[in-house]
Order: C-alpha cells, then sequence, then structure tokens
C-alpha cells in the first residue's frame, strides 16, 4: 500500500495538481492570464479522461497500466520543466495530468489482486490518500528548491518513474496466489461501450461527481494564487496553507473511521458540504492567516474523504464491475474539474475572487443533492475494518 500511495502522490498531488501550486511562478514567467490558466488545467484535467479511458481498455494488464502511469507523469513534468514557453508548459502540463488516468484504475487492479477482500475497501481509501501526501511533497519541493520552479518539477518527473517502479516491484505479479486471497481475477478489456452501460446503474454518483469536480476546480486550480496574492504575508504563507491542505488530506483517508456506522450519502453529503464552505471562506477571506489555514485544512480532508467515498459508491453500486466503475466515476469527477476550471478562469479575478468563489461553493451544494435523492434506506459501513 505504502508504494502505491506513492504513486498516487507523484501522479496526483504533484504532476496533476502542481499546476495550480505553481501557477504564481508560472504566472510570472509566461505571463498567463486568468482564462488561459484555467484552459491549461481544463486540458490537464480532460487528458486524465482519455488515459482513465484508455486505462479501462487495459484492464487485464494492470502491470502495464501502472507504467504507463509512471511513464505518462515522467514525461510531462521533464516538458514542464525544460518549457521555453507558455505552449510547451501546456503540453507539458496536460501530458503530466494524464498519469493519474492510468494510476487509479492500475492500483484498483492490483489492490483486488494482492490484498484480502476484507481489506480491500480500506486500503483504497488508504492509497488514494496519496493525493494529499504529494501535496506535502510538492511544498517541501518548492521549499528546497528555493523557489527554482524547473528543478522542483524535474524532481517531479523522477518521483513519478520511481514510485511507479516501486508499485511494479511490489505486485507478487502473478493472479494465481492472488486470486485465492481476494476471489478475483483480472478482468477482460472494457470496451468503450461496457464504460458507458455504467452510466445507467451509476446515474446519481455520476451527476454527483461531475458537480463536486466543478466545485473543486477553484481551489485546485487558483487556490495557492488568492492566498498568495492577498497580502496577508510572504510567499511562504501560502506554500504553508497548500502544505496544510495536503496533510489534512492525508487524514481524509481515515475519515471513515469516524462514519462507519454511516450510509454512502451521509459521508458524501459531510465530505462535499465541507469542500463547498472551504471554498467560500477562501474565496471570502484569503487574506486572514485563521481563515486561510482552516479552508485550506477543511478542503484537503474534504476532498480526500469525498474521493474516498466516489470508489466505494462505485464497489457498491456494481459490485461485479467495481475497477470500470471507480474508472467512470473518476472520468466524471474529472470532467466536472476541467468545466469548472475554464469557466471559473473566465470569472476569476486575482483583486475580487469572492464571486468566482462563491459560484464553486453552491456548485458543491448541489453536488449533494444527487446522494440525497438517493434510495438507499439502510446506513452501511463506510469502509471495512
Amino acid at each position: 500500500m505504502i508504494s502505491g500511495m506513492a504513486l498516487i502522490a507523484a501522479t496526483y498531488g504533484l504532476a496533476r495538481f502542481g499546476f495550480g501550486f505553481f501557477l504564481p511562478r508560472f504566472t510570472e514567467a509566461f505571463d498567463l492570464s486568468p482564462s488561459l490558466s484555467g484552459a491549461i488545467q481544463a486540458g490537464s484535467f480532460l487528458s486524465y479522461c482519455v488515459t482513465a479511458a484508455a486505462a479501462a481498455r487495459l484492464g487485464a494488464c494492470p502491470r502495464l497500466v501502472v507504467a504507463c502511469a509512471g511513464a505518462t507523469a515522467a514525461l510531462g513534468a521533464a516538458g514542464v520543466a525544460a518549457a521555453p514557453n507558455a505552449g510547451i508548459l501546456a503540453a507539458g502540463v496536460v501530458i503530466a495530468g494524464g498519469g493519474a488516468g492510468f494510476a487509479t484504475p492500475g492500483l484498483v487492479r492490483l489492490i483486488e489482486r494482492n490484498i484480502a477482500a476484507a481489506r480491500q475497501e480500506s486500503a483504497q481509501t488508504v492509497v488514494n490518500a496519496g493525493t494529499g501526501a504529494g501535496i506535502v511533497a510538492a511544498g517541501v519541493l518548492l521549499i528546497l528548491t528555493a523557489g527554482q520552479w524547473r528543478l522542483g518539477w524535474a524532481g517531479i518527473a523522477v518521483l513519478s518513474a520511481l514510485s511507479a517502479a516501486a508499485v511494479l516491484r511490489s505486485d507478487r505479479s502473478s493472479p494465481g496466489p492472488a486470486e485465492g486471497e481476494s476471489g478475483t481475477a483480472d478482468p477482460p478489456r472494457l470496451r468503450f461501450g461496457r464504460l458507458a452501460a455504467l452510466a445507467k446503474p451509476l446515474g446519481k454518483p455520476l451527476a454527483a461527481a461531475l458537480l463536486a469536480g466543478a466545485s473543486s476546480a477553484a481551489v485546485w486550480t487558483f487556490g495557492r494564487t488568492v492566498i498568495a496574492g492577498a497580502g496577508s504575508g510572504t510567499q511562504m504563507h501560502s506554500v504553508t496553507a497548500w502544505m496544510v491542505l495536503g496533510a489534512f488530506g492525508v487524514l481524509g483517508a481515515f475519515a471513515g473511521k469516524l462514519v462507519q456506522a454511516a450510509s454512502v450519502r451521509t459521508a458524501w453529503t459531510g465530505t462535499v458540504l465541507a469542500m463547498a464552505a472551504a471554498t467560500f471562506l477562501l474565496g471570502v477571506a484569503p487574506g486572514t492567516p485563521v481563515a486561510a489555514f482552516a479552508a485550506a485544512a477543511l478542503f484537503g480532508g474534504g476532498y480526500t474523504a469525498m474521493s474516498g467515498v466516489l470508489i466505494v459508491w462505485a464497489v457498491r453500486a456494481v459490485p461485479d464491475q467495481a475497477s470500470a466503475g471507480t474508472v467512470v466515476l473518476f472520468i466524471a469527477l474529472a470532467i466536472g474539474q476541467a468545466a469548472g476550471s475554464a469557466v471559473l478562469g473566465a470569472l476569476f479575478r486575482e483583486d475580487s475572487p469572492t464571486p468566482a468563489f462563491t459560484a464553486a461553493a453552491v456548485v458543491g451544494i448541489l453536488a449533494v443533492l444527487p446522494a440525497v435523492w438517493s434510495r438507499q434506506k439502510t446506513p452501511r459501513r463506510l469502509y471495512a475494518g
């Protein structure tokens, strides 16, 4: 699980969400406008959708999928590190974002193949918390490289490759023994039509994921820019706030222990409302240190727990197609993030972030409705354990 968490940290927390963290530096170097920044981030989220769908087609080859995750994230990060202009920067960010699309499906299958069934839900959510660890690592990288973002992204490339290699090394590889433990075998390659067919049984979580993704785009794309430009202190203030976001993201993996007797509906409602509240708070008071740190902590924990709930929601809605269901919901989340980044990029003003962040918070509140309208009546445990 440690190597899997490291791969998620590299592909999600660094290669995928690192653009928003380093955006103030990119803006200085390439004079990026908010609308262009939003478009670049949207491209990164869309590339995630493409690679996640490709990973589903390679479902019977999880080792290959994991190798693609490391290679894509490393290649994109290397492109960012060497970018001479905004066009190459955008291409690198888009390619790097695709690494995460390979990572989740590959790891879902390897966990199913290597870990006993009773521990799989817990393992999936713990590995998923690597996003928070990667965000903390991004802050550490920026501090260690003294603001030299090119060196920082070169480090991201190296970490992406090494973490993928570590996952492959830790995999017991032969499906035989693992099948005896988990009761699962590698699935056939998934056709896109089969993925589309999952839209019906996953209708409500799909709608919820789209809206939650759109809402989260405000913080992922412009969160650090808002804090850094609020005049509340040095650049270290915004770096520290981002690291707080990541640290609480790691804690979000264990949020399920607090709601073991709750339903998925309750867990989804609580985590998404926490994200919406954090987004609103950051938009109205980014220059107040206490408010900024509180918003970062609440968003970090809420987002990681929310994405963990999505995994469990998929497993429970389509238990015989858990990997494919997870892919579909995470693609929906990314499509929402892409749309949110593009729209919020057009609305965002660094000197007046409140309207854009308030709009994102309202969308987050709407994301609760599909779960509230769910027909599920009986509370169920969110995580195994």
